[in-house]
């Protein structure tokens, strides 16, 4: 039988050698270098610093079954690049069974940038206790996207206790990709500042199923397209849960769902302050999903001064075909001083809503 090379922990600040962790130093050779060699069940640790990292053309993959390893998001990968302002860059592609940990990414240059697409087919990736900070305000006109999904096919994704802040999207998928992503669980993350939708789980043209967000934080969006910057957004996504999240100040919807997605529960979620710039409805459904369930969620609208329903389902439009099996029980609603309870469009509902509490206007 071959002999089977032993895990070994590679430490990267003694891999790199000097200036490690001031954040002056380009990194990119070394890091290049290290994940190269590294073999499945290898760990690379990363101890707190700052790793400056300045992109060329290609990203960096990480090998299969490779753990990176920091410490409570104090290692950090300052991403700069060596291109303009319209020279599109990648960090890193993960391979099957790649875990990240503790590790922050951060943009600190104008360029355009995907983190972390990843592409091929990846069964198992995890992203645990980590950060991706875009710094979008501070560099306007170059998008910054966390994730990129489609690229292949992914399955068994998992993305637990996570901060994505000031990025494009967190997560997305084009609409021309026909990839296929399967088995994804996003929980206690944080999404803050973004200036799109944070996770965006679209898939017209490819395969999306079992999907469930719960115990998540998403705030402050900063999209001004009143068309998008959701918190959460299904089209064509199969079986999917959005449960016990904290939604507020979003001008777009907090909650999407369209174009054929079909079993989505929406339970047990509060949401403060969305559907701002538009009113489509705080939770839209539309174009054709099918068996969706909203349930147990507090909606407060008291601080919107629109005419946004609190639950909008509907066609979307003449060419579209309206949703069926729609369920919306036992939610508690407090209006504010425009908003409309709901709109189901006739024939939408699986059955009249029922146990829903609706508090009304006040005026302070």
């Amino acid at each position: 039988m071959p002999a089977v090379a032993e895990a070994r922990t590679v430490n990267f600040a003694e891999v790199a050698g000097q200036a490690v962790g001031g954040g002056s130093t380009d990194h990119r050779e070394a890091l290049a270098k290290v994940l190269s060699s590294l073999q499945a069940g290898d760990i690379l640790l990363v101890p707190p610093g700052e790793y400056r990292v300045v992109l060329g053309k290609a990203g960096l993959t990480v090998p299969v079954g490779v753990t990176i390893l920091g410490q409570g998001r104090k290692s950090v990968f300052v991403l700069a690049s060596e291109g303009g302002e319209k020279e599109y860059r990648e960090f890193l592609r993960p391979q099957s069974g790649v875990v990240l940990e503790g590790i922050t990414i951060e943009r600190r240059g104008a360029f355009p940038l995907v983190m972390m697409p990843v592409v091929g087919k990846v069964e198992g990736l995890t992203l645990r206790g980590g950060r991706f900070i875009g710094n979008s305000a501070a560099y306007p006109g170059t998008y910054c996207h966390a994730l990129q999904v489609g690229g292949g096919d992914l399955s068994q994704f998992e993305m637990d206790g996570v901060e994505i802040r000031g990025c494009t999207y967190g997560l997305f998928q084009s609409n021309q990709a026909k990839g296929k992503v399967e088995g994804v669980l996003v929980r206690n993350s944080e999404f803050a500042e973004n200036e799109s939708s944070d996770l965006e789980f679209n898939a017209p043209n490819g395969i999306m199923r079992d999907i469930v967000v719960r115990d998540c934080v998403f705030r402050d969006n900063r999209s001004k397209n009143a068309s998008g910057g959701f918190a959460v957004g299904f089209a064509n996504v199969q079986k999917a849960t959005v449960q016990d999240c904290r939604i507020e100040n979003y001008g777009a919807e907090a909650l999407h769902v369209e174009d054929r997605s079909a079993e989505v529960l929406l339970k047990g979620n509060t949401v403060v302050t969305a559907s701002t710039l538009q009113n489509n409805g705080i939770i839209l459904v539309v174009n054709a999903s099918h068996g969706v369930v909203i349930e147990g969620n507090y909606l407060d609208a008291r601080r919107n001064g629109n005419a946004t329903h609190m639950v909008l389902a509907t066609a979307g439009g003449s060419k579209f075909e309206k949703p069926t099996d729609v369920v919306v029980k036992d939610n508690i609603l407090i209006m504010g001083a425009a908003t409309k309870k709901w709109y189901l469009e006739p024939g939408v509902e699986a059955a009249p809503p029922s146990g829903n509490k609706i508090i009304p206007w006040e005026s302070p």
